[in-house]
């Protein structure tokens, strides 16, 4: 007659069937109760198989325009759009500043010189070196719209600007944080026991 074990249930001498993941034997009464607990346990494993399911599967607020991140990313872009675009207004003025002046310098002086000769007719208040000086003036007026009417030739400068690396400007990056995962259920004996797990990085 073969030997039986004790019943790791009921303590008596009945044990005849091992379980292989306790180590334990167990009567024919108690070996189905003992699976009925790992079949509660299995189901409950599903149970909480399902729920990390349903976190992985709810729609994450990465792509959510008001994900804070994601304003602040949104406020630098328009921030800086403003500031290229008061700069490029400037470079504009400055463009047409130089562009324009010697024209307008030389239309003030010629206004001043119309009214100067005008009156110099009128009055006839003028000698030779009046004379002299007035036509002076015109030629000086002719070498002006001839230099004028070359187009000095005017370029943008963006040597600056293309060595803006905009990859580097703004970037985003993971920062680690300290967080507490969750007590964590470890398998021993074929019950479940808790085991407190330190604080880690993610």
């Amino acid at each position: 007659m073969a030997k039986s074990n004790q019943c790791s249930t009921c303590q008596k001498p009945t044990g005849i069937i091992l379980c292989t993941g306790c180590d334990g034997y167990f009567c024919t009464k108690d070996f189905r109760g003992h699976r009925e607990i790992l079949f509660t346990e299995m189901e409950k494993l599903v149970e909480e198989r399902n729920k990390v399911k349903e976190k992985i599967n709810k729609p994450t607020n990465g792509n959510d325009t008001n994900n804070p991140l994601i304003e602040e990313i949104n406020a630098w872009e328009k921030t800086t759009i403003e500031k290229v675009r008061q700069t490029a207004e400037q470079v504009r003025q400055q463009a047409n500043h130089l562009m324009n002046s010697k024209s307008v310098k030389i239309t003030n002086e010629f206004r001043s010189f119309s009214e100067e000769l005008a009156n110099m007719k009128e009055t006839e208040d003028y000698v030779e070196h009046d004379l002299a000086r007035l036509k002076q003036k015109i030629d000086q007026f002719n070498v002006d719209l001839t230099q004028l009417s070359q187009a000095t030739i005017i370029v943008l400068n963006r040597e600056e600007s293309e060595r803006i690396k905009w990859s580097r400007i703004i970037y985003v990056q993971e920062k680690f944080v300290e967080v507490e995962r969750q007590q964590t259920p470890t398998r021993k004996k074929g019950m479940f026991v808790t085991s407190n797990l330190n604080k880690f990085s993610v």
